[in-house]
C-alpha cells in the first residue's frame, strides 16, 4: 500500500497539498475507480475525520485522496491576493479546488472519480460538481450537508443571534472593514469569519443546496443525514435536497435514525451503506 504526498494548483493560483492512498490491488468493478475526500469547516487533510475513512476505503481497494481546500484550518495564509482559511473562504471559488483535486486522480489514470464531502465539504462537492460538470466525476457523496440560507436563519429559533451577526457584519463591510474577523456562535459555535465571508456565506441564498445546485448534478448522488442533526444549519437539509431532486433516479437519500452529524457515532453503518451504494457485494 502506498501513501504519496501530493500538490496541485488551482486555476486561480492556489496551491493545495494533500495525500493519495493507493491499494496494492485497486478495485475496477465499482461505481468509481478512486475517491477524493473533502473536509469540513476549518479542516485539513492531516487531522480531518475523513483521514481514517480514506484509509478504510484504501483497505477496501479504493484509492483515496485527501487535500486541503483553500478553506483549510481557521486561518490559512495567502495565495497571491487570495486569503486562505475557513474565515476567508468564498464558497463561490470552491469549484476551482475540486477541479484541481479530481485532476490529480485523473492524471494518475483514474477516470471515474468519486467526490465525498462531509459537513461543509458536503456542500462543497455539490456546488463544485453543479458548476464544473466534471466528466471525470462519476459519483458524489454528500455526508451531513448544511443549509446556507439567510431567510431560513432569520426565521429559526436562533434568529436573534444570526440577525445580530448580520448587522455587525454589514456595519463592518460598509466601513470598509469587511476583512476584519468576527467571533460568532451562530451558525458555527465558536467560529471566526471575516465580515465579508459572514455576509456572503450566511446572509445570502447563493449556496443553499436545498433550493438549488443539487438538482444540477447528473451523476449518481448519495445524500446521508442523521436524526441527531437538529441544529438549524443542518436540520432537514438532506430531506429538502432529496425533494428538490424528486423524480430523478440518480439521487439516493439515506436518513439514519440515531446518527449524529457526519455519522461519527455510526461508523459501521457508514461503511455498510457507502460500499453497497458503490456496488461492493
Amino acid at each position: 500500500m502506498l501513501v504519496d504526498l501530493a500538490h496541485t494548483k488551482t486555476e486561480d493560483g492556489v496551491t493545495l497539498s494533500g495525500i493519495v492512498l493507493e491499494p496494492e490491488r485497486p478495485r475496477a468493478d465499482l461505481l468509481v475507480d478512486a475517491m477524493v475526500m473533502v473536509h469540513g469547516s476549518g479542516g485539513n487533510f492531516y487531522l480531518s475525520p475523513s483521514n481514517p475513512r480514506a484509509a478504510k476505503l484504501r483497505d477496501l481497494g479504493i484509492p483515496a485522496a485527501l487535500f486541503n481546500t483553500r478553506g483549510h484550518d481557521v486561518i490559512g495564509g495567502r495565495a497571491g491576493k487570495i486569503r486562505t482559511g475557513n474565515a476567508y473562504e468564498m464558497l463561490s471559488e470552491t469549484h476551482h479546488d475540486l477541479r484541481a483535486m479530481v485532476g490529480v486522480m485523473a492524471e494518475r489514470g483514474y477516470r471515474r472519480v468519486g467526490i465525498w464531502g462531509s459537513s461543509l465539504g458536503a456542500v462543497r462537492v455539490v456546488l463544485a460538481q453543479a458548476k464544473n460538470q466534471d466528466t471525470n466525476v462519476a459519483a458524489v457523496i454528500s455526508l451531513a450537508p448544511l443549509r446556507f440560507s439567510h431567510a431560513y436563519y432569520a426565521s429559526c429559533e436562533m434568529a436573534e443571534e444570526h440577525l445580530r451577526n448580520y448587522e455587525t457584519a454589514k456595519a463592518l463591510a460598509a466601513a470598509g472593514r469587511g476583512h476584519e474577523i468576527m467571533f460568532v456562535d451562530f451558525p458555527n459555535p465558536g467560529a471566526y469569519f471575516s465580515a465579508d465571508v459572514y455576509l456572503d456565506r450566511h446572509c445570502s441564498e447563493h449556496y443553499d443546496v436545498t433550493k438549488a445546485h443539487t438538482n444540477e448534478i447528473a451523476c449518481p448522488l448519495l445524500i446521508l443525514t442523521g436524526s441527531e442533526e437538529t441544529h438549524p444549519r443542518m436540520r432537514d437539509a438532506g430531506r429538502d435536497m432529496a425533494a428538490l431532486c424528486e423524480g430523478r433516479d440518480n439521487v439516493t437519500w439515506t436518513h439514519l435514525e440515531g446518527a449524529d452529524h457526519g455519522w461519527h457515532n455510526r461508523e459501521e453503518d457508514l461503511f455498510r451503506v457507502v460500499p453497497e451504494w458503490l456496488g461492493m457485494g
